[in-house]
């Protein structure tokens, strides 16, 4: 075999490998216009998930924070340490956090100061700040957060310990299957807890629980014929309009089809 044919199927190989790597085993790391750290906002500021993300109990989607609402705190906090002033460095769990010099998601060395001063710039030029998204959902599917949150699951169940890293990466593949299992494992327990308070809950038809289901509240006739039951407020047929009786829970038959899919 010639010298130059080892060379190209070295380098075929080579190519082929690393193709491979890049494009079906390593994960994917977006690179964003600002080296933001979840690990030092809620991590070490004990900064709330929803004080950024604030429609999150809201709304399907969790919000991204404006350039106006991240700089209500950097107009004032711009990380200016003198790096010969031990007082800038931190500790948080057991790592020593320094402004000056932070190794940022384990790829580079980055300074807090610089990065603020590139939200700075955005402020100042009147541009939001194009974010890169990497927590997909299919397009056939959807994921509201809203009824999750209302449940009571914490944002750590799909994202993982986002105190404790700069760039929260999925810690769950969202596929038809895990949120079947998940609907099942959590929401059969509740609906069992619900109609032990109101027997009819069963007897229902698909268009009231779904319509429950999304809102939270179904007419107490749905539920009770006799509009004098006690449940919270006394109500009776006199009244103009029907009550409303709240449940707080999820319930069971969020596994129908319309529930995730178009």
């Amino acid at each position: 075999m010639s010298k130059k044919l080892i060379f190209l199927t070295i380098i075929a190989f080579v190519a082929t490998v690393a193709i491979t790597y890049f494009g079906f085993i390593k994960e994917y790391e977006p690179h964003q216009p600002i080296a933001f750290s979840h690990k030092i906002h809620s991590g070490v500021n004990n900064i709330p998930c929803t004080y950024c993300h604030s429609y999150v109990a809201k709304s399907s989607q969790p919000g991204i924070p404006s350039v106006m609402e991240c700089m209500g705190c950097h107009t004032y906090v711009k990380a200016e340490y003198d790096s010969n002033d031990p007082k800038r460095l931190k500790e948080y769990k057991g790592e020593v956090i320094d402004p000056n010099n932070y190794l940022y998601d384990n790829r580079k060395r980055i300074v807090f100061e610089e990065e603020i001063k590139k939200l700075t710039g955005y402020w100042e030029r009147k541009e939001p700040i194009v974010w890169v998204n990497y927590h997909y959902v299919a397009e056939h599917a959807k994921f509201p957060h809203k009824p999750h949150i209302r449940y009571g699951l914490e944002c750590t169940t799909c994202h993982g310990n986002v105190d404790e890293v700069d760039i929260p990466k999925p810690i769950v593949k969202i596929q038809m299957g895990w949120c079947i299992s998940c609907h099942e494992e959590k929401l059969d327990a509740n609906f069992k807890a619900i109609e032990a308070k109101h027997k009819g809950m069963s007897e229902l038809s698909e268009t009231d629980k779904r319509i429950m289901s999304h809102t939270g509240r179904i007419r107490s006739d749905k539920l009770y014929k006799d509009y004098d039951h006690q449940l919270g407020d006394k109500h009776s047929n006199k009244d103009y309009a029907p009550k409303l009786i709240n449940i707080e829970e999820e319930v069971a038959w969020l596994k129908d089809c319309s529930t995730c899919h178009y």
